[in-house]
């Protein structure tokens, strides 16, 4: 079921990175504010942030719930972890000019509690995120576990979220929600995997029959290669739902994965932006995309019995090289090639050791074209 009655509508989710700190929420608030139909926002929990916390506030409560639920616990107090998570939410609201201690010290007593439900306690960094950002904006929160319905294998059930989404959001609701987490199909809540704020968007896009789901990160897009190992990258402009996902489960962390397939079934246009440089350098993924000529490169870490292996994987279009040419750029390192599609794409394998001067020296040799 897809509500169409809404008028021109866009879902935004914003990432970890781009709400780790005060500031950088405050570019998410301009972001929303700076077009009226940005009205259904879905968040992350807050990211690492260099001047408060090295560690994403998920992280943290997977300890805080580890701790919370050992046999020596003693409340709430017990837990440095949760301790942590909120002392940054407190300090968080306080530098945003927002009164939300009641909510905090409740949800700090929800988790003790709760504490060996591992999925309510990890899921507490949207929530809180989402009650924050709501009054930031002066939207209105709903609770996920209200909207969103998770499967027992973790994903989505489409038609019953559908359904709650139509019966409780208004076409012209604006309206914050947590990402991650929905309530289960007998109840309690559920999370989703890791990134997972990035299906709830995609979802609540599909279900409110948005026209598009921008999707804010901390990077210009869905990149050439990992900016980390190379200096040159460039934003690859445009590409199609199939090339992504293919991308995105080959290492490329910009997505997740399992959110591509929810938009892809309704042709659900997907803009990639950067929260902190907003419509400068970006990526659109839709049904039809990667029209021009184009070149990504990601990799993932592979288990070896003899030696750490990493897998690299280079999708191209309207590129011309023969195989020949590729195994001369890559003469005298120690690679193996694993699969190659003229025109398309190719797979090779190496020792990790070998990664950055692959990945620079693939990068370089496509850049020449």
């Amino acid at each position: 079921m897809m509500q169409n009655t809404l008028p021109y509508m866009k879902v935004v989710k914003f990432g970890g990175s781009s709400l780790a700190s005060a500031d950088a929420v405050l570019k998410a608030r301009d972001i929303v504010l700076a077009d009226s139909e940005r009205r259904f926002i879905v968040v992350s929990a807050p990211g690492k942030c260099k001047e408060k916390s090295r560690r994403k506030v998920t992280d943290l409560l997977i300890d805080a719930q580890a701790e919370l639920s050992a046999d020596d616990c003693r409340g709430a107090d017990c837990s440095e972890s949760l301790n942590a998570v909120i002392s940054r939410f407190k300090e968080m609201s306080k530098s945003l000019g927002v009164e939300m201690n009641n909510e905090i010290e409740r949800t700090r007593e929800e988790m003790s509690i709760n504490c060996h439900d591992r999925d309510f306690v990890v899921s507490r960094g949207e929530y809180l995120m989402g009650l924050m950002f709501a009054k930031v904006l002066g939207f209105r929160f709903v609770d996920a576990a209200n909207l969103v319905v998770i499967k027992s294998n973790g994903k989505c059930n489409e038609a019953a979220t559908c359904e709650n989404f139509v019966r409780s959001v208004n076409k012209n609701d604006k309206i914050v929600m947590g990402g991650f987490y929905g309530r289960g199909i007998t109840g309690g809540v559920r999370t989703f995997t890791r990134g997972g704020s990035d299906c709830s968007g995609a979802i609540a896009a599909v279900c409110l029959g948005a026209d598009e789901y921008e999707n804010f990160t901390d990077t210009f897009g869905v990149q050439t290669a990992n900016p980390l190992l190379v200096v040159n990258t460039q934003t690859v402009s445009e590409l199609d739902f199939g090339t992504m996902y293919k991308l995105s489960i080959a290492g490329a962390s910009v997505l997740h994965p399992d959110c591509l397939p929810i938009l892809k079934k309704r042709s659900m246009p997907l803009k990639v932006d950067n929260t902190f440089a907003p419509g400068v350098n970006y990526t659109r993924v839709t049904a039809a995309g990667g029209v021009g000529k184009y070149f990504c490169i990601t990799y993932k870490f592979k288990e070896n019995i003899n030696k750490d292996m990493v897998e690299i994987l280079c999708v191209f279009s309207k590129i011309d090289f023969e195989l020949s040419g590729l195994r001369k750029v890559l003469q005298g390192i120690e690679v193996y090639l694993v699969e190659f599609k003229p025109r398309r794409e190719f797979v090779l394998l190496a020792p990790t050791s070998n990664l950055e001067s692959i990945i620079n020296v693939l990068h370089d040799y496509f850049c020449k074209f």
